[in-house]
């Protein structure tokens, strides 16, 4: 393998930037579906958060873009940071509950163009009948 091929560390943390925009229910060692405990990966741009609110839960990232990953969850510990598109999965350690917090890029608003700025100035102007500065 050479160097540029090598697998990555996975982050600890989500980047700057993320927004949360869908959340799972809350699952259980029985309501667990079978897709989560084998090899699985979110779409490209969408991270996620497994937070376990109850119980013990293995996380395991198996992806061989990054070094594996084999970490016990818990109420007590960080959440598990699941990458995008990164192959994973989880396994109940008995009794569990928790859920997956899903995150996307925050979209940039459009600048506006140089005809709108002119008119949200103007608008502005025309919206200021006491005679003082407008407000922004």
């Amino acid at each position: 393998m050479t160097s540029e091929s090598r697998p990555s560390e996975s982050p600890a943390e989500l980047p700057e930037g993320l927004e949360p925009y869908r959340q799972t229910d809350v699952f259980t060692e029985t309501s667990l579906p079978a897709g989560l405990r084998k090899d699985h990966c979110t779409k490209p741009g969408v991270w996620g958060l497994i937070q376990v609110a109850e119980g013990r839960l293995r996380y395991c990232v198996t992806d061989l873009r990054r070094v594996g990953i084999d970490l016990v969850l818990t109420p007590e510990s960080r959440p598990g940071v699941v990458e995008p598109t990164i192959l994973h999965h989880v396994v109940p350690l008995g009794t569990v509950r928790f859920h997956v917090q899903f995150y996307r890029q925050i979209p940039e608003a459009a600048p506006l163009c140089r005809y709108e700025e002119l008119a949200t100035r103007e608008n502005r102007l025309r919206g200021n009948t006491a005679g003082t500065e407008p407000q922004d």
